[in-house]
C-alpha cells in the first residue's frame, strides 16, 4: 500500500489535519519493500522473539555505506550481522541462536552478556566510514570498540572494571548513555559523546591513535552543553546535520514528556543552541513532545545523503511526524498524530516499537526507514519517495 499526505502548515499532534505550508513542503509516500507482521519471523533467520533485541545499521564491508544490520540480544551473548542482496538478508556473522535461544560468545571479545549491554556504530580510524561498534556496559566501566577485518572482529580498545570507561568518563552511572558525532565538521563522525541523563554529565572525546581525551568536559554534576543542563533522567541526545551540510556535527536534544527540543552548534568549541524550546516547551515542527514515550532521531528522507530531516514518533500511540527544516522553519513532511496509523501500514501501536534509517540499496543514503516490535518477530523497512 502507498501512502501520500501533504500539509499545509505546522498542526498540533493530537489532530488528524492534512494541509498545504506555504513552503510547499513535498509529500512523502512510503512503500514497503520489506514486512513482517505480529507473530512473524524477523528477519534473516533472526526471530526477533525477545523484548531485549535490538538492531542497528553499520558499515561491514568497509564501503562507506551502513547496508548491513547488526541484532544483538543483550544478556545472551547473542550477535548476528545481517547482508541485504537483492532483498533477501542473511547472516554473514553469527554467536548464537536465537530461534531455540541458545546464548553465544558476543564479538571481538565483548561478551553482551549483562542485559545492560548498548551498541552504536563509530569512526574510529577517521576514515569516514562508520565501519566499527561499539559496546559499553552503563554501570560498570566497561567501554569496547571492535574492528572487522575480512571475517573477523577484535578489539582496537578495551576498558574494564579497573580502567574505569573512556577518556575519563567512568561509565559507572546505568544511565550513561553515548553516541558518534563530527565534532569538527570533518564529515567524519570520529568522536564520541557521553552523558549522564539527570547530572549535567557531558563529554566529547578526541580519538588520536588510539587514546581517547575529551575536548568538551562537564562532570558529575555538571552544566550539560550549549545550556541545555541535562539534568532530568529522560533526557536524550544525538547527532544531527542541521544546515544540510552532510555533516552530523549538531546536537540534537530533547526531554520527552515536556515538550523540550534544543538543537546545538559547535563553533569552535563553544556550543550555543540554533533551536530551543524550553521545559515546558511546544517540542518541533508541530509535535509537542508531550509523552515520556517520544523518541526522536535524525533522518535522510529526501534521498540527499544528508541526516538532515527529524523524525520523531510515539510508540503505541500511531503518532509519528518527519520534519524538515525550512530556514529555520520546521515543518513536518509526514504527519500522524495520537490514534494515528503510524506509517506505511505498521501502525506503531505497540510501546516497545522502535526505528532507525538504513541503508537498504547500498546507494550511501540511510533514506529507509526501519520499524521493528522486539518480542514479535515483527518488522518493516520501509522506502520513502
Amino acid at each position: 500500500m502507498t501512502l501520500s499526505i501533504q500539509l499545509l502548515g505546522i498542526v498540533a499532534l493530537t489532530t488528524q489535519v492534512v494541509a498545504t505550508s506555504a513552503l510547499n513542503p513535498v509529500p512523502i509516500s512510503t512503500s514497503a519493500v520489506y514486512a513482517r507482521g505480529d507473530s512473524g519471523i524477523g528477519i534473516g533467520g533472526y526471530d526477533l522473539k525477545s523484548n531485549t533485541d535490538r538492531i542497528l545499521a553499520f558499515d561491514y564491508d568497509h564501503s562507506g555505506k551502513n547496508d548491513h544490520l547488526v541484532l544483538t540480544r543483550p544478556g545472551t551473548g547473542t550477535v548476528w550481522i545481517l547482508k541485504n542482496t537483492a532483498g533477501t538478508f542473511a547472516p554473514v556473522y553469527q554467536q548464537g541462536d536465537p530461534v531455540r535461544d541458545i546464548g553465544g560468545q558476543g564479538i571481538g571479545g565483548f561478551d553482551l552478556k549483562s542485559p545492560a549491554d548498548k551498541r552504536f556504530a563509530f569512526d574510529y580510524d577517521h576514515s569516514g566510514k562508520l565501519d566499527h561498534l561499539c559496546f559499553y556496559r552503563p554501570g560498570t566501566g566497561i567501554f569496547s570498540i571492535v574492528k572487522h577485518t575480512n571475517g573477523n572482529f577484535s578489539s582496537v580498545f578495551r576498558s574494564n572494571d579497573s580502567t574505569r570507561g573512556i577518556g575519563g568518563f567512568d561509565l559507572r552511572s546505568p544511565n550513561d548513555l553515548a553516541f558518534a558525532l563530527d565534532y569538527d565538521h570533518t564529515g567524519k563522525q570520529d568522536h564520541i559523546a557521553l552523558y549522564r541523563p539527570g547530572t549535567g554529565a557531558f563529554m566529547i572525546l578526541k580519538n588520536s591513535n588510539g587514546t581517547f581525551q575529551p575536548v568538551y568536559r562537564q562532570g558529575d554534576p555538571g552544566r550539560g552543553i550549549g545550556g541545555y543542563d541535562l539534568k532530568n533522567i529522560r533526557d536524550r541526545a544525538f547527532a544531527f546535520d542541521y544546515d544540510r551540510s552532510g555533516y552530523n556535527d549538531h546536537i540534537a536534544l530533547y526531554r520527552p514528556g515536556t515538550g523540550t527540543f534544543w538543537i546545538i552548534k559547535n563553533r569552535n568549541g563553544l556550543f550555543e543552541p540554533v533551536y530551543k524550546q524550553g521545559d515546558p516547551g511546544s517540542g518541533i515542527g508541530g509535535y509537542d513532545l508531550k509523552s515520556p514515550q517520544d523518541k526522536a532521531f535524525s533522518f535522510d528522507a529526501d534521498n540527499s545523503g544528508r541526516d538532515d530531516h527529524l523524525v520523531l514518533y510515539r510508540p503505541g500511540s500511531g503518532a509519528i511526524f518527519i520534519i524538515k527544516n525550512f530556514s529555520d522553519e520546521y515543518l513536518a513532511v509526514y504527519h500522524e498524530g495520537d490514534s494515528g496509523q503510524g506509517i506505511g501500514q505498521y501502525d506503531l501501536k505497540n510501546h516497545d516499537d522502535i526505528a532507525f534509517g538504513f541503508d537498504y540499496e547500498s546507494t550511501g543514503r540511510s533514506n529507509y526507514l526501519t520499524l521493528y516490535r522486539p518480542g514479535t518477530g515483527r518488522i518493516s523497512i520501509l522506502k520513502l519517495s
